[in-house]
C-alpha cells in the first residue's frame, strides 16, 4: 500500500500524519516545541530541521508508519523566512538581530525589508531568501525551490500575477536579484527526491519526492470544502470565527493578512469578516458555509441545529491536506472532484458528533515530549 506523508509545522507542535490513496488518516503524530512556528524569527532554522527528522525517524522506528510504503512527502508551515549564505548555510537569526523583534511587526515581508535596509552587506554574500520549509526540503532533497505561499507572504511578487512570479521591480526595491531567489513552484508541485543520507538513517524509499507545501490556514481551506467561486468557510480558530470565501486573485495592495493564494494558486480565499457568529459560543451559525476547526471539545454544548450546521471532513482534527496534496503532485487525483464529494466530504455537526462518539476511547495518535 502506498502512504503520503503530511508534515505540518504550526502553532506550538509539528504534526506528521500518513494518509492512503483513500483518504483515510492512518497515522498521527505530534510532538510539542519549545519556540511556537508564529515565532519563526526565534529559533535556528536548523533546529527545526533535527526536530522535524528526530520526529520522523521516531515514527519509523517505532512502527507507526511503514518506512516502504511513503511514495510523498508534503508540508505546510507558518510563513516565515530563511536566508540562506554564499556557502549554502542558513544566516543565524541572532546574527541579524532577530531576536528583538516586535511579534506584531515580523510579518515575513517586513523583516525582510528592514533586515536588508538594516545590513546591506549581506546581499553581496546572498545566496537564496527562502522559508523554512523551503529550508526543510533543500536539507532532505539538495533541491532549491519556493512555493506560491513565499512568494505572496515575501511581498515579492507580481501585481499582474500574484504569488505566480517574481516582481523585479519589487526585488530591486528591497537590493535583491532575481537569481537569489529560488525557483517558484506550485504547493504540490514535486520538488525533489530525499537524499541518500536520509534514506539510509530511516529506510524510506529512493526517489520519495518532496512537494513545494502551502501554508497551515491555506491548507485547512483547501480542504475544507470544494473551491467553488463564492464558497464561504468559517474558521474556528482560538482567537474567534473568521469568513472567509473563494474568490480570484487580489487586486494590488491587497494584504496578505486579507488574502491568502490556495496551493495550487488557481483560486483565492478572501478573509470576508474578521468576526462572525461562533457556534462554540452557542451562536446561531452562518448559513449556505462550511465550518472547519483544528481543535474542538466534543463535550461542548451545541445550541445550533446541529443537522443543519454543516462542518469539514477534518473538522476538529489535524488536516490531511499536506499529505493530500502531495498526492496530487504524484497524479493520483487528477479529477479533484470526488477528493472532496467522496473522499473528504463535508457533514452535518450531527453526523459528526455520532462519529465522535463512536470513536470515543480510540486514538491513532501519540503526543511526544516537548523539545
Amino acid at each position: 500500500m502506498s502512504v503520503l506523508l503530511g508534515i505540518e509545522l504550526h502553532g506550538n507542535c509539528i504534526r506528521l500524519q500518513a494518509v492512503d490513496r483513500k483518504g483515510t488518516r492512518l497515522a498521527l503524530l505530534e510532538e510539542p516545541v519549545s519556540v511556537p512556528f508564529e515565532r519563526w524569527w526565534g529559533t535556528h532554522p536548523d533546529e527545526r530541521v533535527r526536530s522535524v527528522r528526530a520526529l520522523l525517524q521516531h515514527a519509523l522506528q517505532e512502527g507507526h508508519i511503514r518506512p516502504a510504503s511513503i511514495a510523498a512527502i508534503g508540508f505546510s508551515c507558518e510563513p516565515s523566512l530563511v536566508l540562506v549564505d554564499a556557502e549554502m548555510e542558513p544566516i543565524p537569526p541572532r546574527a541579524l538581530d532577530w531576536q528583538h523583534l516586535d511579534p506584531s511587526d515580523s510579518s515575513p515581508e517586513q523583516v525582510l525589508r528592514n533586515t536588508l535596509a538594516r545590513f546591506p552587506s549581506i546581499l553581496r554574500g546572498l545566496h537564496s531568501v527562502m522559508d523554512l520549509q523551503d529550508w526543510l526540503r533543500y536539507r532532505w532533497t539538495g533541491a532549491v525551490a519556493t512555493s506560491s505561499t513565499f512568494a505572496w507572504h515575501s511581498g515579492l511578487s507580481s501585481h499582474s500575477s500574484p504569488a505566480q512570479r517574481f516582481d523585479p521591480v519589487a526585488l530591486q526595491q528591497v537590493g535583491l536579484e532575481s537569481g537569489q531567489l529560488p525557483p517558484l513552484m506550485p504547493g504540490p508541485h514535486r520538488v525533489g527526491t530525499l537524499q541518500e543520507d536520509l534514506v539510509t538513517d530511516t529506510g524510506l524509499p529512493r526517489g520519495t519526492w518532496v512537494c513545494a507545501g502551502t501554508s497551515p490556514r491555506a491548507a485547512r481551506l483547501w480542504l475544507a470544502a470544494e473551491p467553488t467561486p463564492g464558497q464561504g468557510i468559517v474558521l474556528l480558530e482560538p482567537g474567534g470565527a473568521t469568513l472567509w470565501r473563494v474568490g480570484e486573485a487580489p487586486d494590488a495592495g491587497a494584504s496578505c493578512e486579507e488574502v491568502i493564494p490556495a496551493p495550487y494558486g488557481d483560486h483565492w480565499y478572501h478573509r470576508e469578516a474578521i468576526e462572525v457568529a461562533d457556534p462554540r459560543r452557542g451562536e446561531t451559525p452562518l448559513s449556505d458555509v462550511v465550518h472547519d476547526a483544528a481543535e474542538i471539545d466534543p463535550a461542548q454544548s451545541w445550541n445550533p441545529d446541529a443537522g443543519s450546521m454543516m462542518v469539514s471532513a477534518d473538522f476538529g482534527a489535524a488536516s490531511r491536506a499536506p499529505a493530500l496534496l502531495a498526492g496530487v503532485g504524484l497524479g493520483w487525483f487528477r479529477d479533484l472532484r470526488p477528493l472532496w464529494r467522496k473522499r473528504c466530504k463535508t457533514v452535518a455537526l450531527e453526523h459528526w458528533l455520532d462519529q465522535v462518539a463512536a470513536s470515543s476511547g480510540s486514538s491513532d495518535m501519540e503526543t511526544r515530549e516537548q523539545t
